[in-house]
């Protein structure tokens, strides 16, 4: 038997083609909601067929493992050179009025240490996708979160959008850091649902894990490869036709950390490239930047940072929430994906004010109109640092 992932449609708006190449989709019917309806089922071979006869079924994809997009070391970093609050400096989070009120964001990583002082006056929702309860063991989640809305700690700046007040907190990593393909679906749904105008994630789907899997089960190693990559590529498959259909009526704008899978502090040549699903379309991929040396100064990309970001946050030396209280530093793309949330979080409330329409399309739009390239050290391609560095929306003068 396998864990399999079911995507169905109950609008007959996303049916496939019966001829080959032609028009994938069929003209959207405004009156009945776009909404993706997903399932887990365990099957065996002939019950997938079974199943694939359901002309409801969209497609289909065996349920594999993510990881989390794990911190980076620390080793090339010394504690004098942490300077606190630097990211939100260098995205003009100290410098504009936008709080990011009234902006509902969802959260899916570890969890959350929800007694941390970091999370006052935020009224936290959560629902746990990994059966281990909401409460972060990792820290990886809490860290993320103190960065997106924390309060001050100690007269430590670590939060770019403080005001926001309604934090959705989905738990689709388990407290060492793994879990699945299915649990992360389902709670992106779940975050759909809520209403959540950004979804936030640092996770990849992991196929050296799938293959792991699946040579335990007995599979020869070869064909377990091919196995786990036509897995990603389904899983993969799903997540983009789930964000087709909650766009086509709006829908949350996704931010997912590009992933830490470089090695360019070995060889420019180590460099690989966005991993899924921040890879995946409607998903805006974030990479890392960090402060050059004083011999050449301007903000580069981080030596882990994969490349082909749409745009590039702080994300070396981030100061945030630590677990019981209290803060730590980290480096990685999560730390930059939770600055860009921010960010998004304070463009939405203007756009609000502004009376604009704030979906997935438009919230992208703002955010890449407003990056900047200054600050940035000159010759960084688009695959260095995409549309440039985020930037909150300036003060008004009146």
């Amino acid at each position: 038997m396998s864990r399999i992932i079911v995507l169905r449609d109950r609008t007959d708006n996303w049916r496939r083609p019966a001829v080959p190449l032609a028009a994938s989709v069929a003209p959207l019917r405004p009156e009945i909601p776009a909404e993706p309806m997903l399932e887990v089922v365990e099957v065996d071979p002939a019950g997938l067929r079974q199943l694939m006869r359901d002309p409801s079924v969209l497609t289909v994809a065996p349920a594999m493992p993510t990881r989390i997009v794990n911190p980076e070391p620390l080793d090339d970093l010394r504690s004098t050179d942490v300077v606190p609050g630097w990211g939100a400096r260098a995205i003009g989070a100290d410098w504009t009025q936008s709080t990011g009120a009234g902006v509902r964001v969802a959260m899916l990583d570890t969890g959350i240490d929800k007694a941390h002082p970091a999370f006052a006056g935020v009224t936290i929702t959560g629902q746990d996708f990994v059966g281990t309860g909401l409460s972060d063991a990792n820290g990886h989640g809490t860290h993320l979160a103190g960065t997106l809305l924390g309060r001050d700690q100690g007269g430590t700046r670590i939060g770019v959008a403080r005001g926001i007040t309604d934090l959705k907190v989905g738990k689709v990593l388990s407290d060492n850091g793994f879990g699945r393909t299915d649990g992360f679906l389902r709670a992106v749904l779940w975050a759909f649902r809520e209403q959540a105008d950004i979804i936030a994630f640092a996770l990849s789907f992991d196929i050296a894990a799938q293959v792991e899997v699946l040579t335990r089960d007995g599979y020869p190693r070869v064909q377990a490869t091919t196995a786990a990559v036509n897995a990603y590529r389904g899983n993969l498959r799903i997540f983009e036709l789930m964000m087709e259909m909650m766009c086509a009526t709006g829908g949350p704008l996704l931010l997912g950390a590009i992933g830490n899978d470089s090695l360019r502090v070995i060889s420019p040549d180590f460099e690989t490239a966005a991993s899924a699903p921040a890879a995946a379309r409607h998903v805006m991929a974030i990479g890392a930047c960090g402060p050059g040396s004083e011999e050449d100064p301007g903000l580069v990309p981080a030596v882990f940072c994969n490349v082909g970001p749409a745009l590039v946050a702080p994300g070396v030396g981030i100061v945030s929430a630590s677990l019981g209280g209290g803060i730590k530093t980290l480096n990685g793309t999560s730390m930059a994906m939770a600055h860009a949330a921010g960010v998004a979080a304070l463009w939405a409330e203007v756009m609000r004010a502004e009376r604009e329409a704030v979906t997935a399309r438009s919230l992208a739009a703002k955010l890449i109109s407003t990056a900047t390239r200054k600050g940035l050290r000159r010759g960084q391609t688009i695959l260095d640092c995409g549309f440039g560095l985020v930037q909150a929306p300036r003060a008004r003068l009146d």
